[in-house]
């Protein structure tokens, strides 16, 4: 196994525990617009921390998979260029939808958006050592606390950070400070790659045995999963309301 093929299994099974959080956040948002929970659950501080928590998870983990997939230094471009465009068209996908199924709140810059850009932020700075990103890194997190926020008038810059003003959008995280999440996740990478071997750490866990994989699965195929669940949810919940009456 070369480290342009390494796959790490304890990876896959941490996207897993982010897609199931994810799942529920989801659930409970869809019953709470078809009146099974109380209105204004998901708008409560608990749920925003939920939310913000999954985010960040999947952002650290697609940092650390920036550099796993490039642990001899080189980017393996067209596997680069592959995860980019099906991450992408993922992004179009889901604002397309979005706003074609609750309108003026559709994902304008959401969470695939970010990971697109963030990825090609991320390969500017891979030769980075995990101290340089780790500071970047918060830096960039905590230019909400240094600098005046909102950063930007004019909605054209959502993608960059919260702007004036700001329209209601249900999935919205900017390059601004979040960026600064993937940056730790490289750092971290780069951190256990100094000190043990990514290699090590694949060899730890039998990637090969059944439970591993039933574990994993979700998180190998997370992009898929992460399109399909919410309308599967949505309509299973939909259903649910209409039987009862």
């Amino acid at each position: 196994m070369t480290p342009r093929t390494l796959r790490i299994a304890q990876i896959d099974i941490a996207r897993t525990i982010a897609l199931i959080a994810m799942a529920v956040f989801h659930l409970t948002f869809d019953l709470e617009a078809f009146g099974f929970v109380e209105r204004g659950t998901m708008a409560s501080t608990p749920w925003i921390i939920f939310a913000r928590l999954i985010a960040g998870s999947f952002i650290f983990l697609s940092g650390m998979s920036l550099v796993i997939g490039s642990l001899d230094g080189r980017p393996d471009i067209r596997k680069v260029l592959k995860r980019l465009g099906m991450i992408g068209a993922a992004a179009v996908v889901v604002s397309i939808a979005t706003y074609f199924s609750i309108g003026y709140a559709y994902v304008r810059f959401g969470i695939l958006h970010h990971m697109f850009v963030a990825s090609l932020l991320g390969l500017a700075v891979l030769g980075w050592n995990s101290i340089a990103l780790a500071a970047f890194g918060a830096l960039i997190l905590s230019f909400p606390h240094i600098l005046p926020w909102p950063l930007f008038e004019g909605t054209g810059w959502l993608w960059l950070a919260r702007t004036t003003p700001m329209p209601p959008m249900v999935d919205y995280v900017p390059v601004l400070p979040w960026f600064g999440v993937f940056l730790f996740g490289m750092a971290t990478a780069k951190m256990i790659q100094s000190a043990i071997g990514w290699t090590v750490v694949a060899g730890m866990c039998d990637a090969q045995a059944r439970p591993i994989r039933i574990l994993s699965w979700a998180g190998r195929h997370s992009l898929l999963v992460y399109l399909i669940h919410q309308p599967i949810l949505f309509s299973a919940v939909f259903a649910a309301r209409y039987s009862i009456g």
